[in-house]
């Protein structure tokens, strides 16, 4: 078995072959993650039928915890979710504290080992094979056994809330947890998640480069706008732009309508092109699945709003 030190190291060649990997793909199958080579020898760093892993040949401390897809609506094998400290959550596996893998997570904990977290975000089209986000370096930084579960945190300096400490504390300590978790998890999650079910392109104009595509929520963020894919669109940073700047609006039809103003404003290829001649077009890309394609009743709420705002170009 490896030492601590040796451990270290050899999840930190793990974390910077994904790294390499993530150049030219955004997501991974678990045949992807089964091929990275350390040592002269190559590891699967994922489960074929387990959410919690470790590489047996090396350790016997768990090295990633995955999550798997189900569509939005759909019932969770492991309902992982957020204390009311601002932390995810981690479900052991069954109930039993003492099963090998509740142990194997239990020595990261108390090894302080950083972990990978493997989030399912969809299927390879056409196959019941599921794409992971991959997020890394995490941290288990307590155990809840009550509630058969671990505390994960996101980046090394998140906290468990301190029961003793006065209010005010607590808050401050819970609003730096819940802004962490939103920046490194829901965000990210969401982006993904509504690109890929977009098959890495624009809604649009079909842009299919996913280093220039971002995921648009139709109801914000702000305004208690949830992170189904229904609420969210793959739209090209152009699009995107547009789209929360009221330059257009998609109707609950999707249909794509272009300002009055923007369509009497003369200036170049670029916005003739890009924007003025997707007036009245049929969105150009919408998921295959029916619960993740966009709600009609947020994009009617949307639509009303592009309606009443008014632009002016510069």
């Amino acid at each position: 078995m490896l030492n601590d030190q040796e451990e270290l190291a050899f999840r930190e060649a793990a974390f910077a072959w994904i790294r390499a990997q993530q150049l030219t793909k955004p997501f991974f199958t678990r045949e992807d993650l089964s091929e990275f080579s350390y040592g002269g020898t190559t590891h699967r760093l994922i489960g074929l039928f387990t959410g919690i892993w470790k590489v047996t040949a090396l350790s016997d401390t768990a090295i990633a915890i995955s999550t798997a897809y189900v569509p939005d609506g759909s019932k969770r094998p492991y309902e992982d979710g957020e204390g009311l400290d601002g932390l995810q959550r981690y479900k052991w596996r069954g109930t039993d504290p003492n099963q090998s893998d509740n142990r194997a997570l239990r020595r990261a904990m108390e090894r302080n080992l950083p972990m990978l977290w493997l989030v399912g975000i969809g299927f390879v089209p056409g196959t019941t094979q599921q794409l992971f986000d991959v997020r890394y370096p995490v941290y288990l930084i307590g155990e809840e056994p009550a509630e058969h579960q671990f505390v994960v945190a996101l980046e090394q300096d998140q906290k468990i809330i301190p029961s003793g400490e006065p209010v005010a504390v607590q808050e401050i300590v819970k609003r730096y947890n819940e802004r962490i978790v939103k920046a490194r998890y829901h965000q990210p999650l969401f982006r993904a998640r509504v690109i890929h079910a977009y098959e890495e392109r624009c809604a649009v104009c079909r842009l299919p480069f996913t280093e220039l595509l971002e995921a648009a929520h139709i109801r914000p963020d702000s305004q208690g706008g949830s992170t189904k894919i229904s609420n969210g669109m793959s739209l090209c940073k152009i699009h995107h732009g547009a789209y929360d700047a009221d330059i257009i609006g998609i109707s609950p039809d999707y249909t794509i309508h272009v300002k009055d103003s923007v369509l009497a404003t003369f200036d170049g290829p670029t916005l003739q092109h890009s924007i003025k001649e997707m007036d009245g077009e049929a969105l150009r890309q919408i998921p295959k699945e029916t619960s993740s394609k966009p709600d009609r009743e947020l994009l009617a709420e949307r639509y009303d709003k592009f309606l009443s705002a008014s632009y002016r170009a510069v």
